[in-house]
């Protein structure tokens, strides 16, 4: 899509969000009068250049260093940050688990109830964002987006193997056999750091754990000895057995899962709808070649693994630099900019009544479904404790490998957990 296409789906949706809501910015927003320089952490795959310029040339006494990161470096750039006490003014973050540490030791900012009314959060960011980016009862970030993970798939493949949209598991296995057998891969990931492989895990404990036990699992009031976690571990050593994955796939990067549906040579890939523009349009691929459902779990409440895209602002810079930090992360929530970020960081948006346009299909149907019929449940590298990650991410990657029974995967995640209720008791 070209950057006129672009700017007139951003009109469109700016249109539409002021009728919907009227004007976004709060009216007393405190801005710097002295000249300030921000930096900023945040992902190389989210295009927040977009928003920093307009930000710039409405607030020219502000500028913005931006550094992108990998996925990998980013949790690292952060976690070197704080131990050095180097942390940026602001930053990108996940959810979870994985900002956390942040809020609970001290380095990002509270918002409190008066910062969002003074910054006009409460009036522009939907409820449900608000609520799945706290951390307990208190915020430490602005969403501007929820991100939610669900199949991809190549139509043409679908059409050439007559396989219809799977609405139960069973369904997609028997999609998955039809694709191996025709010479398909049918799910094209990557592997190496273990996250990519851990969203198929964590479909598998949503099908037998059942949306109340996958969260009391989560958060750690069931044992992970438990059948569904066995169960799931399995499931993922068969799939992998079975060739549903690519050979090697546990060291190739994830970022370089979706060529193989670009060539027809893997059908499926469990990612966020935010591709639609981070990569597909961007790559010069056309979205109306793709399609999307959501994850078939055979329960209702139908639920996704969901992330909010969060900043976060360090509660260590001086006044000024803070008040400088708020104003751009409130920014990024009005509703006659969220279009704009949105095409930085993609959708569903965080601000109410903002929808992509209906020639992002992926997108818009995700939208709609996660204002609607779709929740959300925490991907397992944000809902456990980050001391224990590791070591399920070991027990992950052995099973595939046969270094590990799925029984003995559940059993050493389960010890983790008991090491770290110990060490935090």
């Amino acid at each position: 899509m070209n950057a006129l296409s672009w700017n007139a789906l951003s009109r469109r949706s700016i249109v539409a969000a002021a009728l919907l809501l009227g004007t976004a910015p709060a009216l007393a927003q405190p801005v710097p009068t002295r000249p300030v320089t921000l930096e900023l952490f945040g992902l190389a795959s989210h295009n927040w250049q977009l928003v920093i310029d307009r930000f710039q040339a409405q607030y020219p006494n502000i500028k913005i260093k931006f550094t992108k990161f990998s996925t990998d470096e980013m949790k690292q750039a952060l976690r070197v940050g704080a131990s050095s006490g180097k942390l940026p003014d602001l930053w990108w973050n996940w959810g979870g688990s994985l900002a956390s540490p942040y809020n609970r030791a001290g380095y990002a900012l509270k918002i409190t109830p008066e910062m969002q009314k003074e910054y006009g959060i409460d009036q522009n960011v939907t409820p449900a964002s608000l609520d799945i980016t706290r951390d307990g009862a208190d915020l430490y970030g602005i969403p501007n987006k929820i991100g939610p993970f669900g199949f991809i798939y190549k139509k043409a493949l679908f059409a050439k193997y007559n396989i219809k949209e799977p609405t139960t598991f069973q369904e997609l296995e028997k999609a998955a056999e039809t694709l191996k057998a025709n010479g398909v891969t049918p799910f094209s990931i990557g592997g190496k750091f273990s996250w990519m492989t851990m969203r198929f895990f964590d479909f598998f404990l949503e099908h037998y754990a059942g949306p109340a036990g996958h969260d009391a699992l989560l958060n750690t009031e069931t044992p992970w000895t438990s059948d569904p976690v066995v169960k799931s571990f399995a499931k993922l050593k068969e799939w992998s057995d079975k060739g549903y994955f690519p050979k090697g796939f546990l060291n190739i990067d994830p970022s370089t899962n979706l060529p193989l549906l670009y060539n027809d040579q893997a059908a499926i890939v469990f990612d966020t709808p935010s591709l639609e523009t981070s990569r597909i349009i961007r790559e010069n691929m056309s979205p109306a070649d793709y399609g999307t459902f959501p994850l078939p779990t055979d329960h209702k409440p139908l639920r996704a693994p969901g992330s909010p895209s969060q900043f976060q602002v360090n509660a260590k810079t001086p006044e000024e630099t803070r008040q400088a930090a708020l104003l751009f992360v409130s920014f990024a929530a009005r509703p006659e900019i969220a279009p704009v970020t949105a095409e930085a960081v993609g959708y569903p948006s965080a601000t109410k009544g903002i929808l992509p346009p209906e020639n992002l299909p992926i997108q818009r149907k995700w939208a709609e479904w996660t204002q609607g019929e779709v929740g959300f449940y925490k991907l397992t590298d944000q809902g456990l404790p980050q001391d224990v990650v590791a070591s399920y991410f070991e027990a992950q990657d052995s099973v595939i490998l046969g270094a590990m029974k799925p029984e003995e995967a559940a059993e050493q995640v389960q010890e983790a957990i008991t090491r770290f209720k110990k060490r935090n008791n």
